[in-house]
């Protein structure tokens, strides 16, 4: 026996693996990364001598793909309120750049977009995943101000500072959406485009015409009718948004005609291939309708009496030419 143990002491002095294979093993010194980790990168920049440049952002991104949730971005030339201190929580941080002064369009645009070319995704990821962040953030500062410089023609002094968030931190700034909010919305939007076209209906006021306007009991399919969009929620309010701010009238076609009692009518009106409109008639009332031959007809009146009137002018003409000749010689 105290020959066994003598050669299996000496056997693991022989093996010195052996021991750290059985003991548990060393923790790793690179950085873990945690799930769903965000980060928010927040900036303050300005020219300090001259060029009269001041600028902020706050990039929210996803620390796992890299991708940008939120940004806001703000340059002016025109500082209105104190400096952005950069270590402001980020929501408050939002809402305070916007107001730095008048936004300068061009150069906020173009520095907009060079941010997000010169930050890539990888470096998002880095921001969020890296164990030695303060090297790091300096590293990502550098680049976006060396190209800000360049861009600017400007020197700039750049405050900038990194800050974690977590998926909670977002869902409650409306940021990120629940997974269970989600999934309600998916099964909305699944019930929404199963529903049947009769069934997304916006309720339409006729425009009484008692003058010219086309009885109810006359309508055919076709037949283009003037409505006012009713409803200030949904479709409709979109659809009446839409027409106004693009100077538009609403007319749309008989798609067909249901008489539901002795009285009351019910007529479907075709706005879309997924939105139908719903004029209720509860008497043989006129509605103005386009007529599109009489369009056609005053259009060509219009262009006769073009053509009388240069007529008459150029026979006035030819008569003052006899005279004058007739005068002079």
């Amino acid at each position: 026996m105290p020959n066994n143990e003598n050669e299996e002491r000496n056997n693991q002095n022989l093996n010195p693996n052996l021991n750290a294979q059985e003991a548990d093993p060393i923790p790793s010194a690179s950085f873990q990364p945690q799930d769903e980790v965000y980060g928010a990168l927040k900036c303050y920049f300005f020219t300090p001598k001259r060029g009269d440049i001041w600028g902020a952002f706050c990039l929210i991104f996803d620390g796992a793909a890299g991708d940008v949730l939120d940004s806001v971005f703000w340059v002016t030339r025109s500082l209105a309120g104190a400096s952005i201190d950069v270590s402001t929580h980020w929501k408050t941080l939002n809402k305070l750049i916007p107001q730095m002064g008048t936004y300068e369009k061009f150069l906020g645009d173009k520095l907009s977009t060079l941010l997000l070319d010169t930050l890539s995704s990888e470096a998002r990821m880095a921001l969020c995943q890296s164990g030695s962040q303060p090297e790091l953030l300096k590293s990502v500062s550098d680049e976006i101000r060396n190209r800000f410089e360049r861009a600017t023609h400007c020197f700039l002094e750049f405050k900038i500072s990194f800050e974690r968030l977590s998926a909670q931190d977002l869902i409650n700034a409306g940021v990120l959406v629940n997974d269970s909010a989600s999934a309600e919305s998916e099964a909305a939007k699944t019930q929404t485009a199963e529903k049947p076209i009769t069934q997304t209906l916006i309720n339409c006021a006729p425009i009484i015409d008692p003058v010219h306007g086309k009885p109810v009991s006359e309508l055919e399919p076709g037949d283009l009718v003037e409505v006012k969009i009713q409803g200030g929620v949904g479709a409709g309010e979109m659809i009446h948004k839409f027409l106004t701010s693009t100077n538009q009238d609403a007319i749309f076609p008989v798609d067909r005609i249901e008489k539901a009692s002795a009285e009351k009518t019910y007529i479907f009106l075709k706005i879309n291939e997924e939105l139908q409109g719903l004029i209720t008639s509860t008497k043989d009332i006129r509605l103005r309708v386009l007529n599109i031959e009489r369009e056609k007809r005053t259009s060509i009146s219009i262009n006769m009496d073009n053509v009388i009137l240069f007529g008459v002018l150029f026979v006035a003409f030819v008569v003052i030419m006899f005279v004058i000749r007739y005068l002079l010689f």
